[in-house]
């Protein structure tokens, strides 16, 4: 089994420390390397790699990056591999894009923007880009991610919400890939929002119970073992709350129907979901194939 490269959108703040804690939580459960990318103005030229050799920027720049790169490697958990990259690009977001198509990477981390709820997502800019354009998985770190005790035991389980409409199997099939590196169990959730769907209790059963067999059968199709569950409420945002969730746990959900192919476009339904979740979030691109387990 190769090991999966994990590109880390690193800042020297609360945001990155988290990006850190998550990617570091990810490689804890499988072999993997962390790729932790500061990504600098365009107008500042610079490409180094740490730990390595001198990058001959003897600059007021280069020892702030030097500064930087050594905090970032003294957040990853001792035992997992990791290594910083340095690299100017015309946003955080195309840097991030170019490091991880560079390396070959399975996933892009960043951080939430800071919200006064611990545990709730807002995305920042460089998140909502690569949320709209990313040809791999993002995950994001929901704000609080920074438990050390996290970081080094690794998720517990892998939650993947999948609605009815074709795409559903890519998004399973991504999770249960997730779940079997790690060894842990894959639960797949598709949310009902009653209140747009139907009007009396027995319709309400008709329409839970329709999606359980759709979601069931979409799952074994493709051979996974999984949990298959319906979270049935008035909106995304209470069958999210009403669902259990465990404190390592991560979901995964897949890009808009409206994205283009092997690109991400995060849907309303998502977005809604993003207000509610407890846990850190991996976004699907459309039509992506994760490297076997």
């Amino acid at each position: 089994m190769g090991a999966s490269t994990f590109v880390v959108g690193y800042t020297a703040d609360r945001r990155g420390a988290e990006a850190v804690a998550l990617a570091a939580s990810i490689a804890a459960g499988a072999p993997a390397e962390l790729i932790l990318a500061i990504v600098l103005p365009e107008h500042t030229p610079f490409d180094a790699h740490y730990p390595g050799t001198d990058h001959g920027y003897g600059t007021i720049l280069g020892d702030t990056v030097d500064r930087w790169a050594a905090e970032a490697l003294a957040l990853v958990p001792e035992g997992v591999p990791c290594r910083v990259v340095a690299r100017s690009a015309a946003s955080e977001a195309e840097g991030l894009m170019q490091i991880a198509a560079e390396a070959g990477a399975e996933t892009i981390v960043v951080g939430a923007q800071r919200r006064g709820i611990t545990g709730r997502f807002t995305p920042g800019s460089v998140a909502s880009a690569l949320l709209h354009s990313s040809p791999v998985p993002v995950a994001l770190a929901p704000v609080g991610e920074t438990d050390p005790e996290r970081s080094q035991e690794g998720p517990s389980r892998i939650t993947a919400f999948v609605g009815t409409r074709p795409g559903a199997a890519a998004v399973v099939r991504t999770a249960a890939a997730a779940a079997v590196r790690r060894n842990v169990p894959l639960r797949v959730v598709s949310l009902v929002e009653l209140d747009l769907r139907a009007d009396d209790d027995g319709a309400r059963a008709d329409l839970a119970r329709e999606t359980e067999e759709t979601v069931a059968s979409v799952v074994a199709s493709l051979g996974v073992r999984a949990d298959v569950v319906v979270a049935a409420a008035d909106t995304a945002e209470e069958a999210v709350e009403a669902l259990d969730w465990e404190p390592r746990e991560i979901a995964v959900v897949g890009s808009s129907r409206l994205a283009r192919k092997r690109r991400l476009f995060l849907g309303s339904t998502a977005q809604r979901m993003l207000r509610a979740l407890p846990v850190p979030l991996v976004v699907v691109p459309r039509g992506y194939k994760p490297p076997a387990p």
